[in-house]
């Protein structure tokens, strides 16, 4: 998969890639497979500085890939068109390894993350989010299996047979082995109420992430990008695990205090 957190370095791996592959001709047909016509074709310099070979030619494709590429879907969606990681494996290693050896973010998962300082949940949630854009399944699944490993950790050793339950019976268990509500808060009963059906309504959306992933996702052998869903569709599941997760680890964590 190719690592989109540091944008800065794929943007320089696709400007060494298009300035020793492209002609305007490519440039045009890049134009029109992405949808960034005007983008391209109205940059005062850059097929001119290529056709002339002007030594600002370089500068002018970073320009217009920034430009593209404030979003990190628009540069996979060009490193895919120009074949980068075939390109980078035989005449960059270094980048190569860089962008494409790094770990998945559904590899970024220990069996027990909140119990070890290797895990990071921000880190975890940023790959998420960066994937949205240019793949919105994966964003999904990461997001499941995310959840499911904090609620796992939270219960361990304190539920049996835990393998055998869906994400709405961990959501329900995890629950009950942690407080939601400090004790000495006024009114805790009445708040750890609210705090619950608040979960509850979260625990809803993430059930619709399983559903989501099951008909969309990475998992159960689902084509990779096949579904026509938007990142705006998994956005919103996302968002509702994201919370949900960060949630249950900040109060795990807690009361290990």
């Amino acid at each position: 998969m190719l690592n989109t957190e540091n944008k800065d370095r794929l943007i320089y791996a696709l400007t060494l890639a298009i300035e020793a592959k492209f002609d305007v001709s490519d440039w045009t047909k890049l134009a029109y497979e992405i949808d960034e016509v005007k983008a391209i074709e109205n940059h005062s310099r850059l097929l001119r500085s290529l056709s002339w070979r002007d030594p600002d030619y370089t500068q002018n494709i970073i320009e217009v890939l920034k430009k593209i590429g404030r979003g990190s879907g628009k540069l996979v969606e060009i490193a895919e068109y120009i074949n980068l990681e075939e390109w980078l494996k035989n005449k960059r290693a270094d980048l190569y390894d860089e962008l494409y050896n790094d770990i998945e973010p559904n590899q970024l998962l220990e069996e027990n993350p909140l119990d070890t300082d290797s895990f990071d949940l921000d880190r975890q949630i940023k790959r998420i989010y960066d994937s949205l854009e240019g793949d919105p399944e994966l964003a999904l699944g990461t997001t499941k299996e995310m959840i499911e490993t904090v609620l796992k950790t939270i219960l361990k050793d304190k539920v049996n047979k835990l393998d055998e339950l869906d994400m709405s019976e961990l959501i329900k268990a995890a629950q009950k082995n942690i407080k939601l509500i400090p004790e000495d808060v006024v009114a805790a009963n009445k708040a750890t109420d609210t705090v619950k059906r608040t979960l509850n309504n979260l625990g809803q959306i993430v059930i619709g992430i399983t559903e989501l992933r099951n008909s969309y996702g990475t998992g159960h052998g689902k084509l990779k990008n096949n579904s026509g869903l938007k990142d705006y569709h998994a956005r919103l599941a996302v968002n509702a695990g994201v919370t949900l997760a960060k949630f249950f680890m900040q109060a795990y964590q807690d009361q290990k205090q």
